[in-house]
């Protein structure tokens, strides 16, 4: 029997720092590359650590794809011996997206021109990468959040390339609560008198404890909130704070604002039901069972509108944030579970 944490220890496993796997760290030079608004980068760079060693039949990577505002690192937790994506077996490519880290990215110089991207601009980049420098023809997809929403893009887009594909916390777009959100956080950050200088540092900007402030409640449920002490939701608001300080403030926006639009839809006249019908992967839909971030039913829709989805609700009161990799956490044990059996199925 699993012993049970009290509020306390909860919250600072919350806290914690997340999980950091060292690999073999890898940049990729695309060369000019133009966005689907029609604006150029005369050079794009895509960054990437790698895991494990592709096989004889080049037929073993997996494509880890980070959510919002994470890194080629965020799923590191769920990297290991035994874990959903094991070196041992696989070939994982943790892929920087377009935006952050050591991809190109608006802090590079151009700060707010830097282009306005979206999730099919980051797919598109990822797959010249994986094929100019990997030579891959044959992978699986995987990823959390906007992880979900690039992998279910490769699943679309490239449907004779994608064997597999791995949806934890999905949706097929991005909903009215999510998009109403994310342009309240934007409004509020650029309310803040030191947004105005040319290249703002994110530590200077009072208005981001705000703005995270706000955003917190929605990425868990109303039972987490009223179970959890004032003090306790505090120290994770406070936790959170400090990680998008790490952020500058228009990598942070341009993020926000790709996933934002997220919305497979879009090249189908907005039938959602002719693009999910491109899906021909094995595909593993995870929703957390109280996600209302993205909307209660965006696990929903994927999993009666691809015709090969396989649907696993996360058991949490952790709403969108029960995808996080913590060391422990029930939800973690269900989601590396689920996906290494998943992926056995591939190759045992």
């Amino acid at each position: 029997m699993k012993m049970l944490l009290t509020p306390q220890q909860e919250a600072a496993r919350y806290c914690q720092p997340s999980a950091f796997v060292a690999g073999e760290e890898g940049r990729h030079d695309l060369g000019p590359f133009e966005f689907e608004s029609g604006e150029h980068l005369q050079q794009l760079t895509v960054g990437f650590v790698t895991h494990g060693k592709l096989n004889a039949a080049a037929d073993n990577a997996v494509l880890l794809l980070p959510g919002t505002t994470n890194t080629r690192h965020s799923g590191d937790g769920y990297i290991g011996p035994g874990k959903a994506f094991d070196p041992e077996r696989h070939f994982i490519i943790a892929i920087e997206a377009i935006g952050a880290g050591t991809s190109s990215k608006p802090s590079d110089a151009l700060a707010e021109r830097f282009p306005r991207y979206n999730i099919r601009d980051l797919v598109r980049a990822q797959k010249i990468m994986v094929s100019e420098r990997f030579g891959l023809s044959r992978l699986a997809v995987a990823g959390s959040s906007m992880g979900a929403f690039q992998a279910l893009e490769w699943a679309i887009g490239h449907p004779g390339m994608v064997h597999s594909a791995v949806l934890i916390a999905p949706a097929a777009r991005a909903g009215t609560v999510f998009r109403n959100v994310v342009g309240l956080i934007q409004e509020v950050l650029q309310l803040d008198p030191h947004w105005t200088d040319a290249l703002p540092d994110m530590r200077e900007l009072v208005a981001l404890r705000t703005a995270v402030k706000l955003y917190f409640p929605w990425t868990v449920s109303d039972a987490y909130l009223e179970r959890m002490p004032l003090p306790l939701i505090d120290l994770e608001i406070q936790s959170a704070i400090a990680r998008s300080e790490q952020w500058h403030p228009w990598d942070y926006v341009r993020r926000y604002q790709a996933s934002a639009s997220h919305d497979v839809s879009l090249p189908f006249n907005g039938d959602m039901k002719n693009a999910l019908s491109q899906v021909r992967a094995r595909t593993l839909v995870m929703p957390m069972s109280s996600e209302r971030l993205l909307g209660s039913g965006s696990g929903a829709e994927l999993a009666q509108l691809i015709p090969t989805a396989r649907v696993v609700s996360v058991p949490t009161d952790r709403g969108h944030l029960g995808w996080r990799a913590l060391e422990g956490a029930p939800e973690s044990e269900v989601i590396n579970r689920q996906i290494s059996q998943f992926l056995k199925e591939t190759h045992p």
